[in-house]
């Protein structure tokens, strides 16, 4: 139900990925060098990519799983991965979301979590997280989308075995307007 309601809210044509899609999502991402250097201490991969496909927490359901792509007909204009009922019922979890670099600061990626966030509260629930890395500057995004700070958490080590930290963001689906 999240994608076909995604797909009315979205001006884009919203799809779960495979492996199939691999070489256009590793194709997006490798544009984003920056955000990567926060978790590898190399350039992604396309291993990592489909990796990130299937990768699901422990006790979480494959159909909880949902690795979208947006598309603008026959473009990837960005991806999210999200999951449903984690870290517990009636809470969804943003792994990731990316925006193709060619259209990134048109306010695409703000839409997507807008549209997001209206659909999973149409599901009835409750909150959106995501944990974003203390050495980033991409929480002024989720700020502006109503995202509040939380506590630090341990996000995983790197390969270079530096421990990457992150605050938790939250927003609360029973409040918007």
């Amino acid at each position: 139900m999240l994608i076909e309601r995604l797909n009315i809210l979205l001006p884009y044509q919203v799809r779960r990925l495979t492996e199939e899609d691999g070489d256009e999502i590793f194709a997006l991402q490798r544009r984003h060098p920056e955000y990567h250097a926060l978790f590898l201490n190399h350039k992604v991969k396309k291993a990592d990519v489909l990796s990130d496909l299937t990768s699901i927490p422990e006790g979480v359901l494959p159909e909880n799983k949902f690795y979208l792509g947006m598309y603008d007909v026959d473009n990837l204009v960005a991806i999210a991965d999200v999951v449903l009922n984690f870290p517990t019922s009636k809470t969804a979890w943003l792994g990731l979301i990316m925006v193709d670099y060619d259209v990134v600061g048109q306010g695409i990626g703000g839409k997507i979590i807008e549209k997001l966030k209206q659909a999973l509260m149409r599901e009835r629930f409750k909150q959106l997280c995501t944990l974003v890395p203390i050495e980033s500057d991409i929480g002024s995004f989720f700020d502006a989308h109503g995202f509040l700070t939380g506590e630090e958490m341990p996000m995983g080590v790197r390969e270079d075995g530096c421990e990457i930290v992150g605050k938790l963001r939250t927003v609360d689906l029973n409040i918007i307007k």
